[in-house]
């Protein structure tokens, strides 16, 4: 597509780039980094993405947010041995649609089981959910299948609901001591 800009990529693919980091990074601060440094690198690459069809587009931009937050990773792991929570500053930075009237108390539930998926169901949850991405782009962007993305969300979807079911039986067993 000639003509594209840096302000229409970013506009048409922040929010999966944010996405995308947040679900290796789990920190809102590093995918936040991580985005900002995909978009450098965009611009470095202008020239190259000239020549790139949307999907094409899309998935460049997705593995190199990947990548880099991947390489912050090992770069922290190597520096520090703290474990530290960021959680994200904003209630709807992790709302999913059809999630909005539930409580504070619950979303953060939601926030925290999330967090807790292995990064293969983190991602595909976060890229279908909060980047509005549909499976056959989910496919594309991971070097999946369609099929495989579908099987990776039906699984997300038991975990989540396994681990908010044990979750919930502790709050309950915690608040009948009293």
């Amino acid at each position: 597509m000639p003509g594209r800009d840096i302000e229409s990529i970013y506009n048409d693919c922040s929010r999966m780039v944010y996405w995308a980091a947040y679900g290796v990074a789990r920190s809102e601060s590093d995918a936040l980094d991580a985005m900002q440094n995909t978009f450098l690198r965009a611009m470095e690459h202008m020239e190259q993405l000239q020549g790139m069809n949307d999907a094409q587009l899309r998935s460049w931009l997705y593995r190199v947010a990947v990548n880099l937050c991947k390489d912050s990773l090992r770069k922290q792991s190597r520096e520090t041995l703290t474990d530290e929570v960021i959680e994200p500053k904003g209630d709807n930075v992790y709302e999913l649609p059809e999630a909005a009237l539930i409580s504070a108390e619950e979303k953060a539930r939601v926030r925290a089981a999330i967090d807790r998926l292995p990064e293969i169901y983190r991602q595909t949850v976060l890229l279908h959910h909060f980047s509005g991405c549909d499976y056959k782009q989910i496919a594309r962007l991971t070097g999946t299948t369609e099929g495989n993305v579908k099987s990776r969300m039906s699984r997300a979807k038991q975990r989540l609901y396994e681990i908010l079911k044990k979750d919930t039986k502790k709050v309950e067993g915690g608040e009948n001591h009293g």
